[in-house]
């Protein structure tokens, strides 16, 4: 589990911050320049994988995005059941919190091979 100190992000979350931004919509430019610069602390004390971000001072450009971002992750176990999904949260135009939500209990942060990408 993620401390509540801020950390560089791992190459797991960086993956799934990609996925969400590899999709094209309004204000996704700004936030693929503030995802260089942000690193990330725990977001929830459930036991799952939210985190939050935290930007690194590097002044960046406001992100026109609407909050939640408009592409969800939906996460699926080795059977291929969906267990879970993804939202990526923006708050006054910056990257806020990559939430993990699950079906039954707390989820990990999940790999991105398990993540099927819609929006």
């Amino acid at each position: 589990m993620r401390s509540n100190e801020p950390s560089p992000l791992s190459d797991d979350e960086r993956a799934l911050v990609d996925g969400f931004l590899a999709h094209e919509f309004a204000g996704v430019q700004e936030l693929r320049v503030q995802a260089k610069h942000v690193t990330a602390q725990r977001g929830c004390d459930c036991g799952c994988g939210t985190i939050e971000f935290v930007l690194d001072g590097t002044r960046v450009a406001r992100s026109e995005a609407p909050d939640p971002v408009p592409v969800g992750g939906i996460v699926r176990d080795p059977n291929g059941d969906e267990v879970g999904g993804l939202i990526l949260f923006v708050r006054d135009g910056r990257m806020h919190s990559l939430e993990i939500y699950s079906h039954t209990g707390p989820l990990p942060l999940p790999l991105a091979e398990q993540v099927t990408w819609r929006g």
